[in-house]
């Protein structure tokens, strides 16, 4: 047997120690997710926790940037519990975005290495699988028609006659175990990015839609019932408080690393999400007495790691072979703004701190990329998505492929003049998405990130409307009848003055038609390397106010955004971690906003 030192004593799945806390599993289940393009190792950076336990000498830091990950090292992982194991490889989307590779090639680059490697059981797709719906050759269904798995997604419809595209579940034979696996893709994209589906895909939101297909699996003969979504952390734990007739929920989209396994006990669900690609979620199951029960481990195949197993050759072959046109001198490949003429292994610049992004409030790299294009464009501000996907890199170099991974898009970048009205009310609805009490409408776990010249004042236990405290321009409070410059982006598919996402119409557009942000951070780095950025504090919680956490590091797990600090007290409303209803208790609450 492998690995059973990790993991963890059998446990029922309200969390109650089992019995006999030895044996072996009926079923091993093994969860990819949020691939996004990661064909080789890359960099990562993980967090102590305070209540979590990541398997990690962080020293004197709260952090460290490791390398791993990769299909040759996710393969050999595989092959290895296989090899002990009737194995469920359960891949939950965001597969076909996420590098200069994918991007250049519509996502297909993906597909060898991921069809002959990784060799998943089921695919439910994600958000970003959507992505080149934008482009007038999308071709997300083409994609789907060419993996060699089941799609699941019991909640994706044609635009046109409302019918499902995909199953809803399927049942599989998993180590003695008749298996009920549920699939629902993502419930916002349409809100996230309506051109990777106006005219082609309507998305079911409602929790009920889990509910109902667990319920059809059981009817149907499953014995045990799991879920697989690409929806986020926030939504799939309140989930499991609503859906009973789920046994596991394996998540996905927000990229969290659940080293503890998350148990709601009302409904005796358990729920992981297993990372950003690098990662390996593994969960076993088992009956005993008509009691199911479950031990889960993550691994995080880290370069040298004590779990990880030396890199899969042939895997190794297979994605040396997809990468080879794009080291070549001349590349050649062109699509939307962009153009790649170098190899990715170029080095473009360097940087003296790591830089990385899986964060929530504020980044080093969201500010330099924002830095960057406000310099390119000469503007009074610049604003950006503030992105958490993303591999990090570590001080040094800094090649054209690690900038792909950050800003995999390549739409141009763009300028426009906004009232300060719009920028603050802009912001505020952002800070909805995100702080909202509600988990089922937490869409983004993201802030919008701005350059290094502007300041955030944020409350998070405020009333609706009210959590933007303060937003400063060089220091100065915005006036909200003023007009300031603003540098961003075009995404394809939205309204001609409306740039970055921002949802409003800006004036004195001008679109750089032939410059993409990668290009733009090539630029900055030409004239300032080596770049020396870190968190600076650009996004602040109110003194009299609740707190919110940037990072894991900062608070108790397990890190679901909205990051509010529930230690001593402060818990303001139910949010997915908080059992009750809704209610609003006193502590952290302040009544003035």
């Amino acid at each position: 047997m492998t690995d059973t030192t990790a993991l963890g004593e059998w446990a029922s799945l309200g969390g109650d120690p089992a019995s006999d806390g030895a044996g072996a599993p009926d079923a091993v289940f093994a969860q990819v997710s949020d691939l996004h393009g990661q064909l080789t190792p890359r960099h990562q950076v993980y967090y102590d926790n305070p209540t979590s336990t990541p398997d990690f000498d962080f020293g004197d830091d709260d952090r460290v940037v490791e390398r791993g990950g990769g299909i040759p090292l996710l393969a050999a992982k595989l092959d290895e519990l296989r090899e002990h194991h009737d194995v469920c490889t359960l891949m939950s989307g965001d597969t076909f975005h996420g590098s200069a590779v994918t991007t250049y090639t519509d996502g297909r680059a993906m597909l060898d290495p991921v069809n002959e490697h990784v060799v998943p059981d089921v695919y439910v797709p994600g958000n970003w699988d959507y992505s080149n719906e934008a482009a007038e050759d999308g071709n997300f269904v083409e994609l789907m028609d060419d993996l060699d798995a089941p799609i699941l997604a019991n909640n994706l419809y044609d635009w046109e006659t409302d019918e499902r595209l995909y199953d809803a579940y399927s049942i599989l034979d998993v180590g003695g175990l008749s298996v009920g696996v549920v699939g629902m893709t993502n419930v916002y994209v349409d809100r996230m990015a309506p051109a990777f589906s106006e005219g082609k895909y309507r998305f079911g939101k409602h929790p009920a839609l889990l509910e109902e297909s667990a319920r059809a699996a059981r009817e149907d003969g499953a014995d045990v019932v799991v879920a697989v979504t690409e929806i986020g952390l926030p939504w799939m734990v309140q989930a499991a408080k609503d859906c009973p007739s789920v046994d596991v929920m394996f998540s996905a989209h927000t990229h969290e690393y659940t080293y503890d396994p998350i148990v709601v006990e009302e409904t005796e669900t358990v729920v992981v999400e297993s990372g950003m690609g690098e990662a390996l979620g593994r969960v076993d199951l088992r009956v005993r007495d008509g009691e199911i029960q479950f031990r889960h481990h993550l691994y995080c195949l880290t370069e040298d790691g004590e779990h990880t197993p030396e890199p899969d050759a042939d895997a190794a072959e297979t994605v040396e072979a997809v990468r080879a046109p794009f080291l070549e001198d001349d590349p050649g490949f062109e699509r939307g703004a962009g153009t790649l003429d170098r190899p990715l292994d170029t080095v473009v610049g360097r940087t003296e701190n790591p830089l990385y992004r899986q964060s929530f409030l504020e980044s080093a790299w969201n500010t330099l990329f924002n830095d960057a294009l406000r310099t390119h464009f000469d503007t009074d501000l610049a604003v950006s998505h503030g992105f958490r996907y993303g591999t990090a890199i570590p001080p040094g170099d800094i090649t054209l492929g690690e900038l792909y991974t950050f800003f995999p898009m390549t739409t141009p970048v763009a300028r426009g003049v906004a009232y300060g009205q719009q920028l603050t009310n802009h912001m505020e609805e952002f800070l909805e998405d995100n702080f909202t009490p509600y988990p089922y409408d937490q869409e983004d776990g993201r802030v919008r990130n701005f350059s290094s010249n502007v300041e955030v004042t944020v409350d998070p236990t405020a009333k609706r409307g009210r959590r933007l405290v303060e937003l400063r321009i060089d220091s100065e409070t915005v006036d909200p009848e003023e007009t300031y410059s603003v540098a961003t982006f075009r995404r394809p598919g939205d309204p001609e003055r409306d740039l970055g996402n921002c949802g409003f119409p800006f004036q004195d557009v001008e679109v750089d038609d032939e410059t993409i942000p990668v290009d733009v951070i090539v630029e900055y780095l030409e004239d300032h390397s080596p770049v020396d950025y870190e968190v600076m504090g650009l996004v602040e919680s109110a003194d009299d106010g609740g707190r919110a956490q940037n990072t894991p590091a900062d608070g108790p797990y397990p890190f679901i955004q909205p990051g509010v600090d529930y230690q001593g007290g402060e818990a303001y409303c139910e949010t997915s971690m908080i059992p009750g209803r809704n209610t609003f208790p006193d502590e952290g609450r302040n009544r003035t906003r």
